[in-house]
């Protein structure tokens, strides 16, 4: 009952629930770092004593990473961050300028390239995707992230989440649902 109420919360945090289709049930174990035949990072979650959950989050600032902490606690689950392959700058201004020229490439079909990748999602029944929100939009390594394992992700349940100092969630929502509905429909 306090873990369903606990839940029931963070579904007040989480602003808006999308669904990819179908679901699964839980698994995966402590933090590794493999690599697959191309050379490229494949990472597993750090375990919670809850599998059936998975909070994906991408942060510069760690205000989104506080959010997904947050979560993680509540629900004892499985998180991962999703980072992209260039770091950025800690210069705001500097992140401002890259944030808007990979939004703009990202228009033109051209995902910048993160380090992050999971081999599947399986045995997850809601993954949590948590972003920050630059110039109105998803957070371009969350972008690339969903855009690379829409596959994988099809199917399930997804809870959004977003941190903002002024905008709201409504068109990061809905570029989530363009990216998992534009390769695999329900």
């Amino acid at each position: 009952m306090k873990k369903n109420l606990s839940i029931l919360f963070l579904l007040f945090i989480v602003l808006s629930i999308t669904a990819c289709g179908k679901s699964d049930e839980s698994f995966i174990s402590e933090q590794t770092e493999n690599r697959n035949e191309n050379n490229d990072k494949t990472d597993t979650p750090i375990s919670g004593k809850n599998g059936h959950y998975l909070v994906l989050y991408s942060s510069r600032t760690n205000n989104t990473e506080h959010v997904a902490q947050t979560i993680q606690s509540i629900l004892d689950c499985d998180i991962l961050e999703v980072e992209p392959q260039i770091p950025y700058d800690d210069d705001y201004n500097s992140m401002l300028n890259r944030a808007q020229k990979e939004l703009e490439e990202i228009r033109q079909g051209n995902y910048p390239a993160i380090k992050t990748s999971v081999d599947n999602f399986d045995n997850y029944d809601i993954i949590f995707i948590g972003y920050p929100i630059w110039y109105g939009s998803m957070a371009t390594p969350m972008q690339s992230f969903l855009r690379q394992h829409a596959s994988k992700l099809s199917g399930k349940q997804i809870a959004l989440f977003a941190t903002s100092g002024s905008s709201g969630i409504t068109s990061s929502v809905n570029e989530a649902q363009s990216i998992c509905t534009e390769f695999y429909l329900d």
